[in-house]
């Protein structure tokens, strides 16, 4: 996620990191419950001093060196299981499935359709769109890194609700699929003004539910709910996700370790 200014560069074996840099400060991240050899990354063109951050899974003691500098877990993720045969809206709180029931009646295949669409129609659109305003342009930058990788683009989708009229995006999701796994997610999910009153990203999110259990997915994941200390734009969409009957999971703060090396 770091902004596309920054230099960057993979770090590690097992576990990989990565690590970028705006001299004079470099970072370091690793997701995973292995602990990080800080040691065996002092290789590399950034390899100078550097805060490096461990993102765990799973709780437990901090092992030596390591510090967490606050309680606050570093993510907060829901989950919704998808069983064979049985109604994916069975979790769903009663004003989602109030406004799929609107969508499907006004809406859909009305004036407005879901549909795949180009890279460069999804990110002009997200570039038009109230979350770009509010967050800035870094998750669809990462987005974009993604798909311009044969792996990324195998395992990804990009989804939009068109105007049928003016042929204008108005919402629009990317979710991402792991068959080995069998779990989906999506990220850059963007509305524009009008389709507040159509429903819209309700009508996305039954579109990855339908199109996920038909693929065989028995795990939903929705990333990254809000909680306190982070930005508050983040709120209402956070409370919009809880309507899809999600369970919760709380990951460990974040550990910390400054790691000497070069200066230059």
């Amino acid at each position: 996620m770091p902004r596309t200014i920054c230099k960057r560069e993979e770090v590690g074996t097992a576990p990989r990191g990565i690590r970028w840099s705006l001299w004079p400060l470099t970072f370091e991240q690793y997701v995973t419950d292995q602990e990080p050899d800080t040691e065996a990354a002092k290789i590399g063109n950034l390899a100078r001093m550097r805060f490096v951050m461990w993102k765990r899974l799973h709780p437990g003691p901090a092992p030596k060196g390591w510090r967490a500098l606050s309680k606050r877990p570093w993510r907060v993720d829901g989950f919704v299981e998808l069983a064979v045969g049985e109604d994916y809206k069975k979790g769903w709180q009663k004003q989602a499935r109030r406004d799929l029931r609107l969508w499907e009646e006004k809406f859909s295949n009305k004036t407005h359709r879901i549909e795949s669409v180009s890279w460069e129609e999804y990110r002009a659109a997200y570039a038009k769109s109230t979350v770009q305003k509010n967050i800035g342009s870094d998750a669809i930058e990462a987005l974009e890194r993604k798909h311009a990788t044969q792996i990324g683009r195998q395992h990804m989708a990009l989804w939009a609700v068109r105007n049928l009229e003016t042929g204008t995006i108005v919402a629009g999701i990317s979710p991402r699929y792991s068959p080995a796994l069998k779990r989906a997610t999506y990220e850059c999910p963007f509305i524009l003004p009008e389709a507040k009153q159509l429903y819209a990203m309700t009508a996305l999110l039954d579109h990855w539910f339908r199109e996920s259990a038909k693929a065989g997915m028995t795990l939903l994941v929705f990333n990254s709910f809000w909680q306190p200390g982070e930005p508050k734009s983040w709120k209402a969409f956070s409370l919009f996700k809880s309507h899809f009957g999600p369970s919760y999971v709380a990951y460990p703060p974040t550990l910390w370790k400054f790691v000497g090396g070069k200066f230059f």
